[in-house]
């Protein structure tokens, strides 16, 4: 069972990382010729519209994550009736939130002025808007049986399938910015792929698992259905958490201080998601794997898997962070110019909130696999009103820097101390002590380890091109120097090297 997991969860990240990798260079290149064909409104436009569907997408209520925890054991054991009454359930309750995005999206289009600082001039701006509203309602409306598929640890497969279409789209898009310069067409070029990939999720989910098509209803048990409204129920206010406290700081930045403060925080935004896709792909490919795990074993066993998820995630994360810290403003230069910088204050606290939120993946992954959504479902409140309150106030009296640094003390009064605490009580029933002690070393290991980058990056004079490779090596060279001389002797480095060395992964992978 151990051995499967593992292949999996190899098989999986290979195809997620291949997929990222791909995805991240065809939409560099996309957002590259976008920005230099359309004007800088439309790139400060996209960037607001994108965070109002998102605030529009709390209507999901986190029951999706709920659901795909209540795949894990039906499907480890087997009972294809559970799976069905699931994703019955599923079905009607996501076509339910696509409507509601749709409806309440357009409804909201006389008032996208409330949003803006000073309106751009930008022809036929609400249907724009209203492409973007159909886009998201399309993901609900026929995303849903792909949750099968991943919870049933084949996640790869779903990728071979978003690379496909991806591939399609990006072309597609790349031609209507070429030859007739029109956003509008860029955009419905988008929606037309999100229906076809979502399409092709569900007829994937129909060929592997035949009994889907069978149209007899079955109900939830009670105890299943009574489970999965609690959990709901706490994951809702996770939900409106994660969206007021990441998604939000677009719509104060625009309405504060104007849509070029806007465009120039996206591009930004843009290599953080980078980054966080590459690293989120891992983590999921890793979800199926652990809930099975936990499902299966025991709390030694769990926990014992857990350091070295955490070990990889800090390891990975502080190098993405430095990386991103000493390369981020010759990128923006390369690719978009100098007119798109930031300072380099704001950039620091991009970097701290990259950090802070990614040194929490283990921690979900791991609490998401033992259900624990109710235990702490207050803090994501007191999160959410923090940040709002803080980044409110002190937009208004520094800038953009205010509204970061309010994303910044909301996760630190919140989900920082929260998250572990209630994953070591009920999860793992262990002393806290550990994690701490270990989550420290690495935070003061990440800091000393940037402090040297940083120093010897900013010796180097910008030459195009020329310095971007030169930082960049530096940069690895450093970083993975200073953590295995620090970390050489934790045991999950030989457990890595282990793996690497006992499975041979690619012949998997052409097996399948």
């Amino acid at each position: 069972m151990q051995e499967g997991r593992t292949a999996n969860t190899i098989r999986n990240l290979v195809y997620a990382w291949m997929s990222q990798g791909f995805t991240i260079v065809m939409n560099l290149v996309v957002r590259i010729i976008f920005v230099r064909i359309l004007s800088r409104d439309y790139v400060g436009i996209a960037g607001l519209f994108t965070n109002i569907i998102t605030v529009l997408s709390v209507a999901e209520l986190g029951i999706g994550s709920a659901i795909t925890y209540g795949l894990y054991a039906p499907l480890a054991n087997g009972s294809q009736n559970k799976v069905k009454a699931l994703m019955q359930f599923y079905r009607r309750v996501y076509i339910f939130i696509g409507g509601f995005i749709l409806f309440a999206g357009i409804a909201l289009t006389p008032f996208l002025a409330w949003f803006v600082k000073e309106m751009p001039d930008i022809p036929h701006i609400q249907v724009i808007y209203i492409l973007f509203i159909c886009n998201a309602a399309a993901t609900y409306f026929f995303s849903y049986k792909g949750a099968l598929i991943s919870a049933d640890q084949k996640d790869y497969i779903l990728k071979k399938i978003r690379m496909q279409v991806q591939f399609l789209m990006y072309i597609s898009q790349i031609f209507v910015l070429i030859l007739c310069k029109n956003y509008i067409g860029y955009l419905s070029v988008q929606v037309i792929a999100t229906v076809v990939m979502n399409a092709g999720f569900s007829r994937m989910a129909d060929r592997m698992y035949p009994y889907l098509k069978d149209r007899q209803k079955v109900s939830l048990e009670s105890s299943q259905l009574q489970q999965l409204i609690k959990n709901t129920k706490a994951l809702f206010c996770h939900k409106i958490g994660t969206v007021i406290v990441f998604s939000t700081d677009n719509l104060i930045i625009s309405k504060f201080t104007g849509l070029g403060n806007v465009a120039n925080y996206t591009n930004y935004s843009m290599i953080q998601e980078m980054l966080n896709g590459v690293m989120i792909q891992l983590f999921s490919a890793m979800a199926p794997s652990v809930g099975n795990l936990v499902a299966s074993e025991n709390e030694t066993q769990s926990i014992e898997v857990f350091w070295r998820v955490m070990f990889l995630n800090a390891w990975l994360y502080g190098g993405c962070a430095l990386c991103f810290l000493c390369l981020a403003q010759d990128f923006i230069r390369l690719c978009f110019g100098e007119i798109y910088l930031i300072s380099e204050d704001v950039l620091f606290i991009i970097i701290l909130n990259f950090y802070l939120t990614g040194m929490r993946r283990s921690v979900l992954t791991f609490k998401d696999a033992f259900g624990i959504f109710y235990q702490n479902w207050y803090i994501p409140l007191l999160e959410s009103g923090v940040n709002l309150i803080v980044s409110i106030f002190l937009v208004q009296k520094i800038g953009i820097i205010g509204v970061l640094l309010g994303t910044t003390i909301s996760s630190i009064v919140g989900p920082l101390w929260s998250e572990p605490y209630v994953l070591f009580r009920y999860g793992f029933h262990h002393p806290l002590f550990e994690y701490w002690n270990q989550y420290g070393k690495y935070f003061f290991l990440t800091i000393g380890t940037g402090i040297i980058a940083w120093y010897l990056c900013n010796k180097i004079t910008f030459i195009p091109i020329f310095s971007f490779l030169v930082k960049g090596i530096c940069c690895v060279l450093i970083i993975n120097s200073m953590f295995y001389i620090v970390l050489r002797k934790d045991q999950s480095i030989r457990y890595y090297l282990e793996v690497l060395r006992g499975l041979n992964v690619w012949d998997k992978l052409r097996r399948k």
